[in-house]
Order: structure tokens, then sequence, then C-alpha cells
């Protein structure tokens, strides 16, 4: 029986209606992951999280995955540039070189794949960094696939942060939180993390700063935890700035030690003269970005 030609048109017109709909709903963080992360060269559960290692001749990624088995992208590194910051809000962390410059010896708490370090590394010649590091198998990945390791600018510790900022050290110029991403922190059954984020901490790591310190923090903007940790930042620092990260979930809060406040114009002339000092980092961009 012959049909109509109108109604093939109609019925080809639902059909491919239908099959672009099943696309976009596919988990999209599975979808993109197995689009433009790589094949999956190593997977490891540790004691904290489950961790994925995708790649392909040119990238690398280091992501945690959560029970329901959503990746989150931790790390990624451009193996040909591995200085290059890949993860947008790791460049954003950097604004706090708006406020406290120069920053000669700093403390990163929370290792992945390790870009910061690399970055720092790469383009702060005149920066040291400590690193602090919880979990034992991020650090041995972090070094067998992303070529992260100790240097004579570089020191890792592999222990949990509570303990270590307990602990009187050298004080630092600043500290970045990079521990607030992974999928199991609301889930840590003895809530090693999640001390992360007590005032009682933030007390301890303010102290650990020289007068001017900032210490820098990757929030997640949707968890409902986020508007309390904002909260106990401005209990514990004179001064909070909040920078948001156009197109992520993230949001970073830095907080610093010295009070004071600037114009917009002072923000905007400032954004340009650190941009000049270091053109890697959109500063300027951060600056548009800043939540007032």
């Amino acid at each position: 029986m012959n049909r109509n030609p109108v109604f093939q048109i109609i019925g080809l017109s639902c059909l491919l209606a239908a099959v672009s709909l099943a696309i976009w709903y596919i988990p999209r963080s599975t979808y993109v992951a197995l689009a433009s992360k790589g094949k999956v060269l190593h997977e490891e559960t540790s004691e904290f999280s489950k961790i994925r290692i995708r790649g392909d001749e040119e990238k690398r990624h280091m992501l945690f995955v959560s029970d329901g088995g959503v990746e989150q992208v931790q790390s990624t590194i451009d193996l040909n540039n591995p200085g290059d910051l890949q993860v947008a809000y790791t460049k954003t962390m950097f604004a706090s070189l708006l406020l406290k410059r120069p920053q000669r010896r700093v403390l990163l708490i929370g290792l992945g794949g390790g870009g910061m370090v690399r970055f720092v590394e790469t383009h702060l010649p005149d920066m040291s960094i400590e690193v602090v590091e919880i979990d034992p198998v991020v650090v041995r990945l972090a070094d067998e696939f992303f070529e992260t390791r100790e240097s004579p600018r570089v020191k890792i510790h592999t222990e949990d942060a509570f303990e270590f900022m307990a602990r009187e050290h050298k004080p630092f110029d600043a500290i970045y939180m990079d521990a607030f991403l992974r999928p199991s922190i609301d889930g840590d059954p003895e809530g090693k993390t999640a001390r992360l984020k007590t005032v009682a901490f933030l007390e301890i790591m303010r102290d650990q700063l020289v007068d001017d310190g900032v210490v820098s923090c990757n929030l997640i903007s949707y968890r409902k935890t986020t508007p309390g940790d904002i909260e106990a930042l401005r209990e514990v620092f004179p001064a909070v700035e909040l920078f948001k990260v156009p197109g992520t979930g993230n949001l970073v809060v830095i907080g610093s030690k010295q009070a004071g406040s600037r114009s917009e114009e002072e923000w905007a002339q400032e954004g340009k003269f650190v941009e000049k000092e270091l053109p890697v980092l959109p500063f300027r961009e951060f600056v548009e970005n800043r939540k007032p």
C-alpha cells in the first residue's frame, strides 16, 4: 500500500526528533566523559574515593566517581604542555594573586593529578609549594599517570590535612584548598574530609598564614553545605571575596587576613596590572566574574 508522502515526511521528522531527545537525555557526565575524555586507562577504589584515569595521546584526566557512577573531573593535564592549567576552577583559584603578591611559600590541600603543582613549577618560578593529600592512592596515581612528584620546589605530604595543620609550620603566603570537589565528601564515614570545613580548622589555617596571607577555596555552588562554608570563612577572615567560574558548578572563595575594600575601578585596574605580570591567566575576567 502506498503511503501519502506528507505522512512519510511527518513520520521521519518524528523519528529524528525522538533520536535527538534520546541522545540529549543520556546522562551528561557519562556522555561527555566517553565522548571527550578518552578511554579508561586505570580505575581504582581507595579508602576515600573511586578514582578513574582517562586519556588519549594529548590529555590525561583524573576523575572521581560517585556511588551513582557520575564522573567529576578533578585534574586534566595537557601532556605536551603540562604547566598550563586545563580546568577552569583551578585557574580561578589563582585569583588570590589579586589580593596577595608575591606568594613565595604556599600550601595546597588536595593533590589530584597535580595540575596546580605543574602550573606553579612552570609559571611561578619564585614560588615553592607544599602539598597535603590524605589519599596515598591519589599520590601514587599522580606520579604514575601525570608525572607529578616531589622536586626541589615541591614537597608532598601524604596525611590528613587536619593533623598536618595542627602542627606549627613556617607561615605560608597562601593556602589553596582543593579538597571540596570529591563526590564522596558528604558520605565519608569517618568525616575526615568534612572536618576541613569546620571553623576550628579555618582558624588554625588562618594562624599558619603571614599577616596579609590568603586562603583560596574551591566550593561547589549547588551543595547544601556551601552557604555554611562561606559563612564559616566570613567568621574567620576579615575580608572574603567570591569568584564565579562560568560554565561550571564551582565557586572560588578567597579569604584574606587583611581587611580592606576596593572600588570597582580599583578592582579593574588590579586585574589589568596582574594580567600584565602573568599573562597566562585571565585576571581581568576573574574581576568581571567577582560577586560584589
